[in-house]
Parts: structure tokens; C-alpha cells; sequence
């Protein structure tokens, strides 16, 4: 449904050909989004039936013709229309990740909060190119750019927001464990760089049944003596 209108917003006012529209296209868009020639030339058979573009056989002046196409008076309406549209609400929440968190046990969090540093650690590097990418736009000094750079940008805050998420995830999730509640004691020190998720997996790891019991029997040989001796003094 999109394509068909990007389609018919490039054709609004020039002819193009497929080659050119995809090109068109991914100069203002950039890397994000990218079409492939099936969905282009299906997408203007669509819009031919409906009697939105028109196209003629251009032969040039090489002996291997192409078909070029244009806006129709009931496309550029069409189009017109969909301009004036209010947007429609978000897309549905889709991630992998959830679907681990369904199967999550809350006796067993440390593999999920493995996964979660190793998302982690995906998207950080995934923010690195981004960041470089946005730095390679500047300056904006034309439209095409200007609309390239605000793709970047929504790009770049869409994995920050993930990143905090994630960091959100990590941290509910101890709290949530009966096992391994991490105060703010088990957080200091952390580096910044390698995020909260590894670092609570980490801390989970350590709090391990078998850590556990080791450390309550350490605490238990500790107590006697002390619980002795308030009562000797008592």
C-alpha cells in the first residue's frame, strides 16, 4: 500500500521508468528502505489496472526499448486524497524478544538475561554505523539529503529507544527474580560501555543456587558465634 503511493508521488509532474524510480526513491530514503524491481514493476501493473498511471514504450536511441510512465488526472486525485489522509495508528509491537519473555522462568533467568546483553551488544554496534552513516550526510544542502538525513535520525532513535528498553528489561527482571534481586550495590562500578544487561546477567550467574547456598552456609558459620556471644553478654 506505501509503495503505491511513494510510486505515485515520484511520478507526480515527470515520466520515469523503473530503473529510475527505484533510484529516485532510495536517493531520498537512503539505506533504510530498500525496493527491489518485482515489487517496482508490480506495484505500477497495480496502478496501470486501476487506471492511476499510464505508460508508453519509449524505444531511445538504443536499439532495447523501455516502458516510461506518468501520472493520470485520477492518480494525482488518488494521490491528493491520501496527502490529506490523517496517519494511521502504530504498528503492532513485533519482536523476537517477546517471544522469549513468554517462555521466560523465573527460575532460570540468566539465559534471558544473556540474551538480552547479546541484543544488546547487536544494537550498539548496529548504533555505530548508524552514527557514522548520519555523519557522512552532512551538510544538508539539498532536498534529497535533507529527507536521507530524517531517515537516519528516525533510524538512530529507534535503537536508542531499543537499547533503553532493553536496559528497562534487564533490570526489571532481576527485581523480579526472587533468587537474584541486584540492589544498587551490585551495579556500581559497571562500565557504561558494557551495558546493564551484561552486567545483571552477570551478577544472576553469580547468584546461582549453589552460589547461593554456599553463601548462606558461610553466613550461617558466621552468625553462630556472633548469636552466642549476645547472648553471653545477656
Amino acid at each position: 500500500m506505501l509503495m503505491r503511493y511513494a510510486i505515485l508521488g515520484l511520478l507526480d509532474g515527470q515520466e520515469l521508468h523503473g530503473y529510475r524510480i527505484k533510484s529516485a526513491f532510495e536517493e531520498r530514503v537512503g539505506p533504510f528502505w530498500s525496493l527491489n524491481f518485482g515489487q517496482i514493476y508490480q506495484t505500477l501493473k497495480d496502478l496501470k489496472q486501476r487506471g492511476l498511471v499510464e505508460g508508453r514504450f519509449d524505444r531511445g536511441d538504443s536499439h532495447v526499448g523501455r516502458w516510461t510512465y506518468c501520472l493520470t488526472p485520477k492518480g494525482r486525485r488518488a494521490f491528493e486524497t491520501w496527502r490529506r489522509r490523517p496517519p494511521k495508528r502504530p504498528q503492532p509491537l513485533r519482536d523476537e524478544i517477546l517471544i522469549r519473555l513468554l517462555l521466560l522462568d523465573r527460575n532460570e533467568l540468566a539465559p534471558t538475561l544473556a540474551h538480552l546483553a547479546n541484543q544488546e551488544r547487536a544494537y550498539r554496534e548496529h548504533l555505530t554505523r548508524l552514527t557514522a552513516h548520519r555523519r557522512s550526510l552532512e551538510p544538508v544542502t539539498t532536498q534529497e539529503s535533507l529527507l536521507n538525513s530524517l531517515t537516519a535520525d528516525a533510524a538512530l532513535f529507534r535503537v536508542e529507544a531499543h537499547l533503553k528498553w532493553l536496559d528497562h528489561c534487564a533490570a526489571v527482571l532481576t527485581r523480579w527474580s526472587s533468587e537474584g534481586q541486584a540492589g544498587a550495590s551490585d551495579l556500581a562500578g559497571i562500565d557504561p560501555g558494557v551495558g546493564k544487561s551484561a552486567a545483571l546477567a552477570a551478577t544472576l550467574r553469580a547468584r546461582s543456587p549453589r552460589s547461593l547456598s554456599t553463601s548462606a552456609r558461610g553466613r550461617g558459620s558466621r552468625a553462630g558465634p556472633r548469636g552466642r556471644g549476645r547472648h553471653g553478654r545477656a
